[in-house]
């Protein structure tokens, strides 16, 4: 009789258990980026940093970013951090804004004057990377990523 009992407890129990919300697994949980760009040919200027969550916008089309922030370069490289973003897939475009209009300078052809970089050190073949090329995973509540600035 006494294990029939026990029985029942142990079954009630698992069934309030079952029913409780499962918070922690629906939370989203976020964290910051830090990206690191090196490879400035000179300190004039600010850096440009978009960070892209999509690629139908990317790199070309940064009013269409995520975040996106501009700073001071100061011995040939730069750090942004985007904070509090959601864990997720991610691209990061960054270029050298040398004349802080906030906008990349291109020649008549369309390529870059300034300096460019993007996530994964992606290049791009007859035109800009691609984000599937640029694309990450951030998963982690601090997480630091390395760009490298080429000049055309």
């Amino acid at each position: 009789m006494r294990k029939a009992h026990l029985m029942k407890y142990v079954l009630a129990l698992l069934i309030a258990m079952a029913s409780l919300p499962i918070t922690s697994q629906t939370r989203l949980v976020k964290g910051n980026l830090k990206v690191v760009v090196t490879n400035f040919k000179n300190n004039s200027g600010q850096a440009a940093f978009f960070l892209f969550n999509a690629g139908d916008a990317f790199p070309n089309h940064t009013e269409k970013s995520l975040l996106s922030g501009y700073i001071k370069i100061a011995g040939n490289s730069a750090e942004y951090t985007f904070t509090n973003i959601d864990m997720g897939t991610y691209a990061v475009y960054v270029f050298h804004d040398e004349d802080k209009n906030k906008a990349l300078k291109t020649n008549f052809l369309g390529m870059p004057k300034e300096g460019i970089g993007v996530s994964n050190h992606a290049k791009g073949h007859f035109g800009p990377p691609k984000y599937d090329d640029a694309k990450f995973n951030f998963n982690k509540p601090a997480q630091t990523i390395s760009i490298s600035l080429s000049y055309l």
